[in-house]
Order: structure tokens, then C-alpha cells, then sequence
């Protein structure tokens, strides 16, 4: 299996090179990489009792039963909960395209994200650290909205009713696929930061949605990192490859010694600030704050880039896999 691991990294190399899809997050290939990984981890009995639960939430009809495709409900029991339990983690992202009023119910954009600042430069720190526009706190205190939650804040939130006794199954239905998407979510670098500057980017740059790169951007490029694909079996390939090669099991297994999700965080954010933004995307910066600071255009950035953060991208789904089953194990 180490051969077929190792080689992923070519091909969602390949994938970000020509998507030109906008993303919110690890897209749906990425998300359900991750769920299947972290499917794996856990007990017959446990992974049964999750599907057994996502069944109950208020828009499973909808959102899940009817959209199964047919090859998947010809299946076995065993595909189709698997297939469930993939979909849950891609729901949070299905819910931003409902209509007004259930948008309004389930969708919460600040949840997917926390802009920790990468200033471009000491005088954007100075003018920027005091004012700065951004929820960056790390924990929730009271009074605060939770539809204005960050990222951190959101998944303590969502562990926190899944924990409740008081919270209706249907309720934890929706919780526990929020668990599932923010946690992979957390692992992706740019979703951890944006950078800030005092000309170009003085609310930041929207974890590199707004850094333009050919026909995408900066963050559409990261979520894409782990390929585009719809297919159910190439899906769970991928998942398959990546949590029996040896390497990656073993960082994953290390993973789950640490379950902060600050912690989780702030490696994002090493990554995001050493490896995300590169010399060329803060030269660019630095030369749209010269000027106008209006940041101009990316044609490309090197191969030498996107095949880093491929190698990136499938550690970071390890170890997200690993964490997300020991989350899951800790609030059943």
C-alpha cells in the first residue's frame, strides 16, 4: 500500500494545477478523505451508533437518503453507512446552498475558520495589532454569539451539546457533522490565518482568497489539495492509501496524543506562515503596498509549491483522521 500512498501526491498536485472551482473548505473529496479515514479508526459498534445517529437528523430525507446515488443504495449496509457517514462531514458546506429561511438555521460561515494574523510587515503589525478585525479568540466566554463563533469556538461549542444530555438526538445529528467538517477544516492551513497589511490587506486577506493565482486563489488551491473527485470508490481509495501507509499511520496514531484544538490550530498556522504563503505571494504583497495596494494578479506559482503542499495536505488528512475518530470516541 506504500507504493499506492505515495503515489497521491502527483496526482492532487495535478488536481490544483487546473482546478478552477472557489472553495470554502477541503472540498467534498477532501472532507470525506478524512471521515473515511477516521471511519476506520473507530469500533464496528461506534461507527454503527454514528450513522445510526446522523439518521436522525432533521434533514436527513433531504440532504442524505435522496441524494444517495443508486450504486451506493444497491450496496451493502456496510458501503451505505460509510457513504452516510462521508456525507455528514461535507454537510456543514451543503447547508450554505439552502434556501433563506433553512440558511439562516443551519449555516454559520464565521464556524469554518479563524484568521490568526500573518502581518507582511513590521508596520502593519504596529498599525494593525491593536485594531486588529478579527475573532481570534480561543474559547468561548459568556455572552458571546455563536453564530458569531470562530472556528475554535465553534468546535468547542458542538462538543459541548454533543455532550449535553438535554440535546435532542436530531440536534446532535447536526453537531456531530459539524465536529466532523470543522475538524478537518482546523487542519487546513489556510484556514487557520490571513495575512494583514496596512495598505493591501487591512482586514486581512481572507485565508488567501483574496491572493488571486491564475483563474482561482490561494485557498481555493489548498482545499483542492486533495483531489476533486465524486466518486465513492476512488474516495475511499485514497483514504485507504493514505491510512496504510506506514509513515502516515503512525503520524496519525501521534496525532491523537494531542486533541487540543488550539493546538491543532496553531500547527495550521506554522504551516500557513512557513510553507502557505511563500516569498513569492509576500513579495507580490509587498510590492501591491508600494504602490496602490491593489494586490495585482499570480500567472502561477512553482511546481516545487503545490508538490510541498501536497505532501502537506496528506499529512495533514492523517493526522485529521485519527483525531477526528478519537473526538468522535470521546463524546458518544
Amino acid at each position: 500500500m506504500k507504493r499506492f500512498s505515495l503515489r497521491i501526491i502527483p496526482l492532487v498536485v495535478g488536481l490544483v494545477l487546473f482546478s478552477q472551482c472557489y472553495a470554502h473548505a477541503w472540498n467534498f473529496a477532501g472532507h470525506r478523505i478524512i471521515a473515511s479515514i477516521a471511519y476506520d479508526q473507530l469500533k464496528p459498534s461506534t461507527q454503527l451508533a454514528m450513522v445510526e445517529l446522523l439518521k436522525q437528523h432533521p434533514r436527513f430525507e433531504a440532504d442524505f437518503q435522496s441524494r444517495m446515488p443508486d450504486v451506493i443504495k444497491t450496496a451493502s449496509p456496510e458501503i451505505q453507512n460509510r457513504w452516510i457517514f462521508m456525507r455528514a462531514a461535507t454537510w456543514p458546506d451543503i447547508a450554505r446552498r439552502f434556501d433563506d429561511a433553512n440558511r439562516e438555521k443551519y449555516h454559520r460561515s464565521t464556524w469554518h475558520y479563524i484568521n490568526q494574523p500573518i502581518y507582511l510587515d513590521d508596520a502593519s503589525e504596529q498599525f494593525l495589532s491593536s485594531r486588529l478585525p478579527a475573532n481570534v479568540a480561543t474559547s468561548i466566554k459568556e455572552g458571546n454569539d455563536p453564530r458569531q463563533f470562530n472556528l475554535l469556538q465553534a468546535l468547542e461549542f458542538c462538543v459541548m451539546q454533543m455532550k449535553d444530555p438535554a440535546v435532542s438526538n436530531a440536534d446532535k445529528a447536526v453537531y456531530l457533522c459539524w465536529i466532523m467538517h470543522l475538524t478537518g477544516d482546523s487542519h487546513q492551513p489556510l484556514h487557520s490565518s490571513a495575512l494583514f497589511s496596512k495598505k493591501t490587506f487591512p482586514e486581512g486577506d481572507r485565508g488567501g482568497n483574496s491572493i488571486r493565482i491564475g483563474k482561482s486563489n490561494l485557498h481555493s488551491q489548498w482545499d483542492g489539495l486533495l483531489g476533486n473527485s465524486f466518486k465513492y470508490s476512488e474516495i475511499v481509495g485514497q483514504a485507504v492509501g493514505i491510512a496504510r501507509d506506514p509513515a502516515m499511520k503512525q503520524l496519525g496514531k501521534q496525532a491523537t496524543q494531542q486533541l487540543d484544538f488550539s493546538a491543532w490550530i496553531n500547527e495550521s498556522h506554522q504551516l500557513a506562515r512557513g510553507k502557505g504563503y511563500s516569498p513569492a505571494i509576500l513579495e507580490a504583497a509587498r510590492k501591491s503596498e508600494a504602490t496602490d495596494g491593489k494586490f495585482k494578479k499570480l500567472s502561477t506559482l512553482p511546481k516545487s509549491y503545490y508538490q510541498q503542499a501536497g505532501t502537506i495536505a496528506v499529512k495533514r488528512a492523517a493526522q485529521s483522521g485519527w483525531r477526528l475518530a478519537e473526538l468522535i470516541n470521546s463524546v458518544q
